[in-house]
């Protein structure tokens, strides 16, 4: 069975996020997007988790200020992070799509890739996204956009002093890519990358399987029905 065909069958009964995600614009692909996509090595090494042997492979374009990712990285990907990217069963990459709508979102980015850098990826993105309210502008905390007390409680004094000094020149919420920015470059290539697919919101997520792929789905999911999915996938022979 397809993956289109059992989210039909199954949606009436799955917690899905078509609602919220219908916040976020489509986006149309930049002309010059395939001329500075890098290979998939550069654009998945430092923010993936598990093996990159696993049988499945999804690979996830989110914002880190979009609420429907944050609904789908807590209630679909911490779960399968835990259990299917812990066995073996899945290789999770993650693709940068800050929207600029999200005043903070490519912000975000920043910090989550520049933590990527010292191997600290799953620690700052966990962080952002269990406390998306605290910083994001649709949260009612004050001051808005404050994400550096939360990347400094995810990691050690020495692990932090090392991705502030990777963050020099990243100070700006600025969504146009900042020749001052060490990290930039590595976010421009993975929205160049949902350009092609075209991305048109997020979350947006793909699968393969053993080397066949399946059709982006833009759009949250709920783990039982993702599950049931990748199951169907690994009993095939």
């Amino acid at each position: 069975m397809n993956l289109r065909r059992l989210l039909l069958i199954l949606a009436g009964a799955a917690l899905t996020f078509a609602a919220i995600s219908a916040r976020s614009p489509r986006v149309a692909a930049h002309p010059s997007a395939r001329a500075v996509v890098s290979d998939e090595v550069q654009l998945s090494a430092e923010k993936s988790l598990g093996s990159p042997t696993a049988p499945i492979k999804l690979v996830v374009y989110d914002d880190y200020e979009c609420p429907a990712c944050g609904q789908f990285y807590e209630q679909t990907l911490r779960l399968m992070i835990d259990s299917y990217v812990a066995d073996g069963k899945v290789y999770l990459v993650h693709r940068d799509f800050p929207l600029p709508m999200h005043q903070y979102s490519r912000q975000a980015a920043r910090w989550v890739n520049a933590a990527a850098r010292i191997g600290k990826f799953e620690a700052v993105e966990r962080a952002l996204f269990d406390n998306q309210m605290a910083w994001s502008e649709y949260g009612s905390e004050e001051p808005k956009g404050n994400m550096k007390p939360l990347v400094e409680s995810a990691l050690t004094p020495a692990e932090f002093k090392r991705v502030e000094h990777i963050m020099q020149g990243c100070e700006s919420n600025d969504h146009a890519e900042l020749k001052t920015c060490a990290v930039d470059a590595e976010i421009q290539r993975n929205i160049a990358a949902g350009e092609l697919i075209p991305i048109t919101q997020t979350p947006t997520w793909v699968v393969s399987y053993r080397g066949q792929n399946y059709p982006p789905e833009p759009r949250g999911v709920a783990w039982p029905l993702l599950k049931q999915f990748f199951d169907q996938l690994l009993s095939q022979k």
